[in-house]
């Protein structure tokens, strides 16, 4: 098999957001308790971090609502909902930076990422640049099957309150 590229390691960044995106989405649906028609049409109106918002206050309420839930959970599942924040700002920052190709001293071939920003407090452009390996990518992909396993954990969760045996 052949050694992931730089390329090929941002797009399985992008990807697996995606799929994570679609979790959010489907616990929404699930905590909503509501026709999931209208909760996805609801739901594509808003923003990432509104999604994240959210589902942090429906989780809660719906815990709070139940007698047979673990209260204790709450904060927990804020605590993924923050790392969930983080992952979508290093998301961001990767979807909506200049590529270049790059090779390193060492020969090989990479992505230089630049990405800018303006400070309007200070009046200025702030221009940050990157270099990724494919081994750069390596954390964030292993933050990115953490949080879609921890997120999976409390949609299995709320399931089994809703549908105690």
């Amino acid at each position: 098999m052949n050694t992931p590229t730089a390329y090929h390691q941002l797009g399985q960044f992008v990807v697996s957001f995606q799929h994570l995106e679609e979790s959010i989405n489907n616990l929404l649906e699930l905590l909503s308790n509501a026709d999931s028609e209208v909760v996805r049409i609801l739901v594509n109106e808003l923003e990432y971090g509104k999604r994240l918002k959210s589902a942090d206050v429906l989780f809660a309420r719906f815990v709070d609502l139940r007698t047979n839930t673990e209260p204790s959970s709450k904060a927990e599942f804020h605590k993924l909902i923050i790392e969930l924040g983080e992952l979508g700002d290093r998301r961001n920052e990767l979807v909506h930076s200049r590529y270049n190709r790059w090779i390193n001293v060492h020969g090989r071939e990479g992505l230089l990422r630049t990405n800018s920003k303006l400070r309007g407090k200070k009046g200025e452009r702030e221009e940050t640049e990157e270099e990724l390996q494919p081994e750069a990518f390596k954390a964030d992909l292993i933050r990115l099957d953490v949080a879609a396993n921890n997120l999976e954990a409390f949609r299995l969760k709320v399931i089994d309150w809703l549908y105690p045996l």
